[in-house]
C-alpha cells in the first residue's frame, strides 16, 4: 500500500522560494519545500543567512513590514544597541537590489540615491536627512524611505506599525527566558499544556510540570520535578532544557504560522536529538506550523533521517548547502530520505560538521 503523506497549507506556506542577491547568495533556488525542513551543510555557506531571507519573506504582508522585518534581522545578527548604526550588509556583493519570491508573492528591497523631499512623510526634514533611498516592495505595494531613518530605531518604529505576523525565530544563541514566557503564554490559551508538560517527561522523567509565576518583577518559569518539594527555576537548569521548551511553545505559539531555528542542537544531548525529532514532526501537523531549521551536527541529521523512516504523516524535507566549486556560488541540493540515509551511510556529500 502506498502512504501519501498530507502537506498541511496555510495562507504562509511556503512551497518553493528563489533568493536573489541576498547576503551571500547571488541566486539560489529552493523547491518542494516540506512541513519540516532540515538544512546542512559546511560553516559559510548560507544556512542562517537562508532563514534570515525566510524571515524577510514570511513576515512582510506590506512594504510596511519588509521594512520592520529587515530592522529586526539587523539588529539581532548586527547586535546593535541604540548607540550604534546599522550597516546595510543585506545585498550580495555590488549589486543595488535584493529580491526573495514564490510563485504567488515577490518582496524586494531597492538602494538607490534620490531626494528625501520627494517623498511626502519627509518633506519637513528634507534638508537633515541623508539622499540614500532605501524602497521596499512587496507585491504591488512600494513604499520609500531615506535609509539613515532606519537608524532612528524609535521613530522608525513607532511611525511604522508591522501587521500581526505569524512567524517566530530561534537563534543560535541563547535563549532568553521572556521569550519562552510569551511563547508559553499563547500555548496556554490554546490549552495545550498537557502537550508541553507530556514531551517534557520524554526528555526527562524527571520533569514534570511547566509553570509561570507572577512577581512583581515580572514573570518567571519554574519547572516542578519528582525529586523536588518546591518548584526549581527553568534558568538553574541547563541550556539544553531552555532550548527544548522554546522549542516546543514556538511551534504551538506559532499556529498556522512559520518557525526557524538556527542550530537547533545547541545545548541539547545528541541522545535526546530522536526523541526532539519525533516530538517536532507530529506537534508541526498538529499545529500546522512549517519549520525551518539549521543544524552543524552529522548526528543530528541522522537522527532526522531516522524519524522520517518512521513518521507517516509529516512531509519533510533535507536540504544540503554547498559552493559549487565551478561558480563559486552557494547552492542547495534536496535529499529525499531514501537518498539521505545512502549519503550517510556512504560518506557522500552530507556534511553536518
Amino acid at each position: 500500500m502506498k502512504i501519501v503523506i498530507k502537506k498541511l497549507k496555510s495562507d504562509q506556506y511556503i512551497d518553493n522560494l528563489e533568493v536573489r542577491n541576498f547576503k551571500c547568495f547571488k541566486q539560489l533556488s529552493i523547491t518542494n519545500i516540506g512541513q519540516v525542513n532540515l538544512i546542512g551543510g559546511k560553516n559559510n555557506v548560507g544556512k542562517t543567512a537562508f532563514l534570515e531571507a525566510l524571515e524577510l519573506f514570511a513576515s512582510s504582508n506590506k512594504a510596511s513590514d519588509l521594512f520592520i522585518s529587515l530592522y529586526r534581522v539587523l539588529r539581532r545578527r548586527q547586535d546593535i544597541n541604540q548607540s550604534r548604526y546599522f550597516e546595510m550588509d543585506f545585498i550580495y556583493d555590488d549589486k543595488s537590489e535584493t529580491s526573495i519570491s514564490s510563485l504567488s508573492k515577490s518582496c524586494s528591497l531597492i538602494r538607490s540615491v534620490g531626494n528625501a523631499g520627494n517623498i511626502d512623510i519627509f518633506k519637513d526634514e528634507s534638508d537633515t536627512l541623508p539622499t540614500e533611498i532605501l524602497t521596499a516592495v512587496v507585491n504591488n505595494n512600494e513604499e520609500k524611505i531615506p535609509i539613515e531613518y532606519i537608524n532612528r530605531s524609535d521613530r522608525f518604529i513607532q511611525q511604522r506599525r508591522s501587521t500581526k505576523n505569524n512567524l517566530i525565530y530561534i537563534s543560535a544563541s541563547k535563549i532568553q527566558e521572556q521569550d519562552i514566557a510569551i511563547s508559553f503564554g499563547i500555548l496556554t490559551e490554546l490549552f495545550m499544556e498537557d502537550f508541553l508538560n507530556e514531551s517534557l517527561s520524554l526528555f526527562d522523567k524527571n520533569i514534570l510540570e511547566l509553570k509561570q509565576i507572577s512577581k512583581e518583577r515580572g514573570i518567571v518559569l519554574k519547572l516542578k520535578l519528582k525529586n523536588k518539594k518546591s518548584l526549581v527555576l527553568l534558568s538553574s537548569l541547563g541550556e539544553g532544557i531552555n532550548r527544548y521548551i522554546a522549542i516546543l511553545c514556538a511551534i504551538w505559539a506559532n499556529k498556522e504560522g512559520v518557525l526557524l531555528i538556527d542550530e537547533i542542537e545547541n545545548g541539547i544531548h545528541y541522545t535526546n536529538y530522536k526523541k526532539l525529532w519525533q516530538i517536532i514532526f507530529k506537534a508541526s501537523v498538529d499545529a500546522n506550523c512549517q519549520i525551518f531549521i539549521t543544524t552543524h551536527s552529522k548526528e543530528c541529521i541522522t537522527a532526522f533521517n531516522d524519524v522520517q523512516f518512521e513518521d507517516k504523516n509529516c512531509h519533510t524535507q533535507y536540504f544540503e548547502f554547498y559552493k559549487n566549486l565551478k561558480t563559486d556560488l552557494i547552492t542547495a541540493t534536496e535529499r529525499d530520505k531514501e537518498q539521505l540515509r545512502y549519503e550517510l551511510n556512504n560518506e557522500g556529500r552530507v556534511r553536518g560538521e
